[in-house]
Formats: structure tokens, C-alpha cells, sequence
């Protein structure tokens, strides 16, 4: 008796971990659709509002639709210490756990363009950003798909081979 639930907790093992890794993939998509969502909003308020850099992230940070980022909070408290922007934008960057490692690499140069030229060429600067962002975000979207199936059964297939070796 206690040898079967000891198996069968063995295939449920299996079956969280794959479980875990599509879970994974998914915090991932959904990061990437909020990052294009906030490069949007940020673009649209540098557009109509004409708010500085800092007011921008100020308002990004206390947004709760962009709570998952830690970013746009680290950047302020940077600046207010008087480390500029740039610097400070790639290691808040470099340094939050939400953001996928590919859309960090896409966005590591825009803290040296923001505020670095007149409003088209920073609203240009923003929807090229969002446009690379975006393309991410289609790639991960079809990953999501295509793994998302392949892990819960990989999981449940290892944890089912892990429970009859063991038996």
C-alpha cells in the first residue's frame, strides 16, 4: 500500500515538473505581452502628455497592470541617487527576474535613447523598440504552443518510466 502511493507520488512529481516548465513558458509570454503593452503606453503618454523620462517611469512603476516589473522602480531610485540614466536603465534591466533574458538584450540600449533627442525621434526610437519586442513576442507565443503539450506529457511520461523502474 504505502509502496504504490510512494509510486504514484513519484508519477505526480514527474508530472508537476512538466507542469512547472510549461507554466514557465507562459510567465514568460505573458511578460513579453505586458513589455509591448508598456512600450505602447509609454510612447502614447511621451506623445500627448510631453512628460519627462523620469514622470514616464514614475507612472509606469506605480501602474498595476506592470506590477510584474521591477525595472521602471529600480531606474527611479537610481536616478534619485544621481546614477544616469543610462547606466541605471541596464542594470535594472539586467537585474529583474520577469523579464525573459532575449527581451533584456532588446532592451538594454533603449535607457541610452530615451531623452536623448526630440519627441519623434524618441516616439521613432520607441516603436522600432516595440516593433523588435513584439516580433518576441510572436516567437514566444508559437513556443508556448508547441511546448506547452510536450512538457505536461514529457513530465507525466518520466514520472510513469520513474515509477515502473522503481517498482
Amino acid at each position: 500500500m504505502i509502496r504504490g502511493i510512494g509510486l504514484l507520488l513519484v508519477v505526480c512529481c514527474g508530472a508537476g515538473a512538466g507542469w512547472f516548465c510549461a507554466m514557465r513558458l507562459r510567465q514568460s509570454r505573458r511578460a513579453v505581452e505586458q513589455l509591448c503593452q508598456m512600450l505602447g503606453e509609454l510612447s502614447v503618454q511621451m506623445a500627448f502628455r510631453s512628460l519627462p523620462v523620469y514622470e514616464l517611469l514614475a507612472q509606469l512603476a506605480q501602474a498595476p497592470a506592470y506590477a510584474m516589473f521591477s525595472f521602471p522602480a529600480q531606474v527611479l531610485y537610481a536616478l534619485e541617487q544621481g546614477e544616469p540614466l543610462c547606466a541605471a536603465w541596464e542594470k535594472a534591466v539586467q537585474s529583474d527576474s520577469a523579464l525573459p533574458e532575449e527581451a533584456k538584450r532588446i532592451l538594454c540600449p533603449l535607457g541610452s535613447q530615451l531623452g536623448a533627442s526630440d519627441l519623434e525621434g524618441q516616439l521613432e526610437t520607441l516603436a522600432q523598440y516595440k516593433r523588435q519586442v513584439e516580433a518576441y513576442a510572436r516567437e514566444t507565443q508559437q513556443k508556448w504552443v508547441q511546448k506547452q503539450r510536450l512538457y505536461g506529457s514529457l513530465g507525466l511520461l518520466g514520472g510513469l518510466m520513474a515509477a515502473i523502474l522503481l517498482s
